[in-house]
């Protein structure tokens, strides 16, 4: 596997933040409705709602390249697949203008469930379900080195920040965002994700027919 550099780490940044979709009013509602039902300080909040985000990204760095290897599944040919489906992803936001189902756009609108809404249907699958799961692991796959595993720690560490930042302090602004220009960072994001998914699907046939 080749080393890390500068060029992954963005990539995985980019791929995450995109898959995860901090800037969307819909979640916030959630949050907010979890926030008022339970009477829970906002804070406090958007601190368990991070670490539960932190923890389903951090296990599926950890856990998914040795679940794979377990079950004797090809890591480049996961990569394929794995790029493949995020293109696929990418396509759905890019023409739809909304989050694609893997990302929850199924549990957006049926709406908040009983029980702790920050983990469900909150922080999976709306921010990481298995749209981010996939991606993460996908991305883990490629580069298994030592600083492989230290690039998805910063980029996981990325969106745990920008997941509270966001709901802990940017909720009001986004909330007033334009539904338009929400379709229109939909569609922006869905084009650098289909990207991102392509460049992993030829890669991942390059390194398996190598």
């Amino acid at each position: 596997m080749e080393t890390v550099d500068l060029d992954f780490i963005v990539r995985v940044v980019i791929g995450l933040v995109v898959i995860t979709a901090p800037i969307d009013p819909v979640k916030l509602l959630f949050f907010n409705k979890v926030v008022d039902d339970s009477g829970a300080n906002r804070t406090a909040a958007a601190v368990k709602l991070t670490i539960y985000v932190s923890i389903i990204l951090g296990i599926s760095v950890l856990v998914g390249k040795e679940l794979l290897e377990a079950l004797g599944v090809d890591l480049n040919a996961f990569s394929a697949v794995g790029g493949l489906i995020i293109a696929g992803m990418g396509f759905e936001m890019l023409y739809g203008g909304t989050p694609s189902r893997a990302q929850g756009e199924d549990q957006r609108e049926e709406g908040p469930s009983e029980g702790d809404g920050l983990l469900i249907p909150l922080a999976i699958p709306l921010i990481a379900g298995p749209g981010a799961i996939t991606t993460t692991i996908t991305f883990s796959s490629q580069n298994t080195s030592v600083d492989g595993l230290i690039a998805m720690g910063i980029a996981v560490g990325i969106v745990a920040v920008l997941t509270f930042l966001f709901y802990r302090y940017l909720g009001d602004a986004i909330a007033r965002v334009k539904p338009n220009t929400i379709a229109i960072l939909a569609r922006l994001g869905g084009l650098i994700l289909a990207t991102i998914g392509v460049q992993m699907l030829l890669n991942g046939l390059k390194m398996f027919f190598a």
